[in-house]
């Protein structure tokens, strides 16, 4: 399927640029690939530098290479075709300014969203494509990745509903006839119309039995449905030039 680069937005311009550690993981980045024309500027030489590799997918391997073939070959002209396609793209569409490091553009699919910064050099790379999965990438975004005020959640060992109020390390029962499967539909309930997601709910239950500087109190250490996110793989060391 076709893809179209947009401009992207200012408060998107960290996105151009590899993330590691805890901005990697609150951002799901998955990865980066980096391309040139060759000395000919109608060559295509790319590597693919992993941060998470857990998060690569089948499916994000499939997407990915249908984005990238799509914009190589798509087309009467598609911008990555050669050097000279992704200049006159560039200068019929210019993208968000990114000092002397090109021009940023993104693409935003369903589950993935690629941020890809362009400067068309024969001294440089040409392409830098930078992957992110969109179950944190979106929730970073919307603002979903720090902690509310309170929040309501039930007790592990018991199922008790209670409310969290952000750093304290104690938390308010509440007593109800409701059965169990009743008290949980009404905890989403109240969080849901507080815009608390189930990520946030877990984190601020650890943070009040366990402390809030230890990172199961991080939301993004969850996926949407509130479970623990799998561990991540360490990648190598690479460095851009």
């Amino acid at each position: 399927m076709p893809y179209t680069l947009r401009s992207a937005e200012e408060a998107e311009k960290s996105l151009f640029f590899r993330l590691d550690g805890e901005a990697a993981k609150r951002h799901g980045s998955i990865g980066y690939l980096r391309a040139d024309f060759g000395k000919s500027g109608r060559e295509f030489y790319s590597t693919w530098f992993d941060s998470q590799p857990h998060l690569k997918t089948p499916g994000f391997k499939e997407e990915f290479d249908d984005v990238i073939n799509s914009l190589r070959g798509d087309g009467q002209e598609p911008p990555f075709a050669s050097r000279a396609s992704l200049e006159a793209f560039c200068a019929a569409a210019p993208g968000q300014e990114l000092t002397a490091r090109g021009g940023g553009y993104s693409i935003q699919a369903i589950d993935f969203s690629y941020y890809i910064r362009c400067n068309p050099s024969a001294a440089d790379y040409d392409i830098y494509c930078y992957a992110y999965d969109n179950r944190w990438l979106l929730p970073e975004l919307a603002g979903k990745h720090e902690l509310p005020h309170k929040c309501f959640s039930t007790l592990p060992s018991s199922g008790e509903m209670i409310l969290i109020t952000r750093g304290e390390r104690k938390y308010t029962p509440f007593s109800s006839p409701a059965t169990l499967e009743e008290k949980r539909r009404m905890v989403d309930m109240f969080n849901e119309e507080s815009g608390v997601t189930r990520a946030q709910e877990q984190a601020m239950l650890a943070g009040s039995m366990l402390g809030w500087t230890i990172p199961a109190a991080c939301p993004w250490n969850y996926e949407q449905d509130g479970t623990p996110r799998p561990p991540k793989t360490r990648p190598p060391k690479e460095h851009e030039r």
